[in-house]
């Protein structure tokens, strides 16, 4: 597949957006770009025309940017000046994440990630990632959402008052889509079901924070902290696994659905 790699559909669809102006563009599949053997300067000339594209966008239309894994540190950097300037709001799993805080934080990618870390790891992840960007932050659209799945649970962490709706039903599509996907079924069959977040997390690794308990009459937990709201949902984890492709795209898209 070397179209993919070239964004060789690119050309084509700037013309087709500038007619549609759409509400929500994404932007995902760069991962097909990771230790692809090419000329660096072809790849980089392309990131110049997608972020090219990104910019033309008007304020009105949000971009949301789905991470994947990356093992190549100087694509992920060419990711981080091309694309994230412009996007409002960034997908990624629990490796993804620490992936892209060490990043932003230590200057490297992160060679070994926890598959199942503690929410309040996760959290203070996200602000971390939130504040550096924010930080950084010179041209193009604000950062203002993050939604982060994991084997265990869904956090979506949305700035008030920009446009993003509904964040804490969104976290509880999103923790249903991840069970409906993966067991291939269009409902939540509880048989082929577990939960394995814990009853309680505290929402940062700060001693002096907070513990949230989970209840299971109202089991989305949802808080602000300053401009920002916090929510986050127990995976109904599926037993019977059907198919694990596609899965962060399918979830990411079921709490953008309602959002926007």
């Amino acid at each position: 597949d070397h179209s993919n790699m070239l964004l060789e559909s690119l050309e084509g669809f700037e013309d087709v957006v500038s007619q549609f102006n759409p509400d929500l563009l994404i932007v995902g599949g760069l991962q097909m770009l990771d230790n692809f053997v090419f000329d660096d300067e072809i790849r980089t000339n392309r990131f110049q025309q997608l972020e090219q594209l990104l910019r033309s966008l008007p304020d009105s239309t949000k971009i949301h940017f789905e991470m994947a894994s990356f093992s190549e540190q100087k694509l992920l950097e060419e990711i981080l000046q091309y694309v994230i300037p412009y996007v409002d709001s960034i997908g990624m799993n629990e490796q993804e994440l620490a992936n892209l805080y060490s990043l932003l934080v230590h200057g490297n990618i992160s060679i070994v990630s926890d598959y199942s870390p503690r929410i309040a790891i996760t959290l203070d992840q996200a602000r971390g990632v939130y504040q550096t960007l924010k930080e950084r932050k010179t041209n193009g659209h604000s950062l203002t959402r993050l939604h982060i799945h994991t084997l265990a649970y869904q956090a979506i962490y949305t700035m008030q008052n920009v446009g993003w709706q509904h964040t804490k039903s969104a976290v509880a599509k999103a923790s249903l889509m991840a069970n409906r996907h993966v067991c291939a079924s269009s409902y939540i069959n509880l048989n082929y079901a577990k939960l394995i977040m814990d009853d309680s997390f505290s929402v940062s690794r700060d001693p002096n924070s907070s513990r949230v308990p989970f209840v299971d009459t109202t089991p989305v937990s949802c808080w602000y902290e300053g401009e920002m709201k916090f929510c986050v949902a127990p995976n109904l984890i599926c037993t019977e696994v059907s198919k694990t492709a596609a899965a962060g795209d399918n979830i990411s898209a079921a709490g953008l659905s309602i959002q926007i």
